[in-house]
């Protein structure tokens, strides 16, 4: 299948790269394999970088001068490419010069003249099909849990992974699976698939955008394996319920062991059971714990088919595993509701005398109280260090905890933890 880079409509901003796909840069020298990429504006703080090493910059965004903005190490770069070149793609490889100044040697294949010659045939098809506008409207009939980034207007291509028994076929877009059905047999057959987004809500709506003449080049046969379309339908079943944040992660926030209690709401809400059950068979871990895992207790149950539990449980994990982060929305006791994420941050800290590396943790809650209002904690933890952030919507409230500061210090104390800052803001006050 012929690579399409991404495609935004006249007058439209790009959502930002929502897949891997390496880039190809369109200059058919063997040379610009080694030219340097300089670096247009940098992070105030500069990830850990090693002269030789070799990095990849996720892009982000092409800015109107020409210029990349792309994530190093989780750090955001605004990179200028040699003068001539253009990134295909959403992916550069690259090798680091530590300078001075810091810079970037692009080690990307380069497109023959055969293939840049097909790319810009496919170029002008592209800009016609945009021009022309006899498009298509699709029907969505199913789309996947976690949608891709994508905005109204935006133009994307989409890959044929299967064609149904019912006429329809399951389409990839962004890496994501959708169930596309067209009014008349036959239009999604062809690839590539150039699709504009035409609705976002309540469900992605697409139009086929026709193409005219393309340059030949043979498409390798992708399908579903069974574990693929058994993964596909679990997803597809976590939508079908309302039952997702129903989550209670304490019984009672007053009663001795709350934390124990908060703790293995944590351990056991089933995000973390592949790694229980290695666990186990390592014998770090009983039967008798493993089985208190929700997947567990669905299989005893004998629930083990495309359930919508079973499909949260999946999807809840398929998100921590791609943000890092872990996310609550449910109850943080009966009545109660809470939003609540854990994350590590990917770099860490070390200790004063620069030996040890400490690892840091952040952790956010936001509650609606009925006596103290909207109240928002932000913990972040480096090593037993633990800094504090507060913020109320009401004066009196943010009042009160500053008055109640010296006890939160000795319940942290208590707990092996020192408290480092606190900060407590309400109102208008700027986020810190």
């Amino acid at each position: 299948m012929i690579s399409l880079p991404p495609i935004i409509a006249p007058g439209k901003q790009s959502a930002g790269a929502a897949d891997a796909s390496p880039a190809v840069i369109s200059r058919p020298s063997r040379e610009a394999a080694r030219s340097l990429v300089a670096i247009a504006s940098s992070p105030s703080r500069l990830p850990a970088l090693q002269s030789g090493e070799t990095v990849t910059a996720n892009i982000t965004e092409r800015l109107p001068d020409g210029k990349l903005a792309a994530t190093i190490k989780g750090e955001a770069f605004v990179l200028s490419l040699p003068k001539g070149m253009i990134a295909d793609g959403n992916a550069l490889s690259l090798r680091v010069v530590t300078g001075p100044p810091l810079s970037f040697n692009l080690l990307d294949g380069l497109q023959d003249p055969a293939t840049a010659l097909r790319s810009s045939e496919l170029a002008r098809a592209v800009s016609a099909a945009l021009q022309d506008d006899s498009s298509v409207a699709l029907q969505t009939l199913s789309q996947p849990g976690r949608l891709p980034d994508l905005a109204r207007g935006e133009v994307v291509t989409g890959r044929l992974a299967e064609r149904l028994a019912d006429g329809s076929a399951m389409v990839l877009i962004k890496n994501a699976v959708f169930n596309l059905k067209a009014p008349a047999d036959g239009l999604l057959t062809k690839e590539p698939m150039l699709l504009r987004v035409g609705a976002t809500s309540p469900l992605l709506q697409f139009d086929l955008l026709r193409l005219a003449a393309l340059p030949d080049e043979k498409s390798a046969p992708v399908a579903f394996t069974s574990a693929g379309r058994y993964l596909n339908g679990l997803l597809d079943a976590a939508t079908q319920s309302a039952a997702r944040g129903s989550l209670t992660l304490l019984s009672d926030p007053a009663a001795p062991g709350a934390g124990e209690q908060l703790r293995q709401t944590v351990e056991k809400s089933g995000v973390f059971y592949e790694s229980h059950q290695r666990a186990w068979v390592d014998g770090r871990l009983s039967l008798e714990e493993l089985k208190l895992e929700p997947q567990a207790k669905l299989l005893h149950e004998g629930r083990t088919g495309l359930t919508p539990e079973l499909g949260q449980l999946v999807q809840k994990q398929l998100e921590v595993h791609e943000q890092k982060v872990l996310v609550f929305q449910g109850q943080a006791w009966p009545g109660q509701a809470v939003d609540w994420d854990i994350r590590r941050e990917e770099v860490a800290e070390r200790e004063a005398d620069g030996e040890l590396e400490l690892p840091v943790w952040q952790t956010r809650l936001n509650l609606a109280l009925p006596a103290l209002g909207d109240v928002g904690a932000r913990l972040r933890m480096v090593g037993r260090q633990v800094q504090v952030v507060f913020d109320a919507d009401d004066a009196d409230t943010a009042q009160l905890i500053e008055q109640y500061r010296s006890r939160l210090g000795s319940a942290l104390e208590g707990a092996g933890l020192a408290l480092a800052s606190l900060l407590v803001k309400h109102g208008a006050d700027d986020e810190a």
